[in-house]
């Protein structure tokens, strides 16, 4: 009876102790996966703005899209509260950055290198649950000169 009991205790022990590791690792697995797509979206944007002309007409802008994956919480992934491109949620907009929070782990700014400045026309584009999202670029003429205009893609 006394084994059982010490097992159980040990056990709990290893359990408790290794509980923050695999919590710290749910969260770096899913920055890593955001990171990625943020990577893809600044190679969009730069491939763009290099190789388009900027036209006025929205109509005729040339355009992309690019998928962000936000996670469902499992083992494995944390949560995703929030992706906003263009800056933080609930503040000005037009800024080339994203911003993301996972559970826990606080606001992480990382930066989109595009040669021309990004606007965002009704502030951050704030993503939030779970699931495929997709982000559209457009290069277009504004009267600053060329800028990467980014919104809601299709759903």
């Amino acid at each position: 009876m006394l084994r059982v009991v010490l097992a159980a205790a040990l056990a709990t022990a290893v359990l408790g102790a290794s509980l923050p590791a695999v919590d710290g690792a749910r969260t770096d697995r899913t920055a890593t996966a955001l990171d990625s797509s943020i990577a893809r979206l600044s190679a969009a944007g730069s491939a763009l703005a290099v190789g388009s002309d900027a036209p006025s007409d929205p109509a005729v802008a040339p355009a992309r899209t690019v998928a962000l994956s936000l996670p469902r919480p499992t083992w494995t992934a944390a949560a995703v509260d929030y992706v906003a491109v263009g800056g933080s949620p609930g503040g000005p907009g037009n800024r080339s950055v994203v911003t993301y929070a996972v559970e826990s782990a606080g606001e992480t700014r990382r930066l989109l290198s595009v040669p021309v400045p990004v606007r965002t026309p009704g502030g951050p584009v704030v993503f939030r649950g779970r699931g495929e999202r997709t982000v559209s670029l457009s290069l277009r003429t504004t009267a600053d000169g060329p800028a990467l205009v980014v919104g809601r893609g299709p759903s």
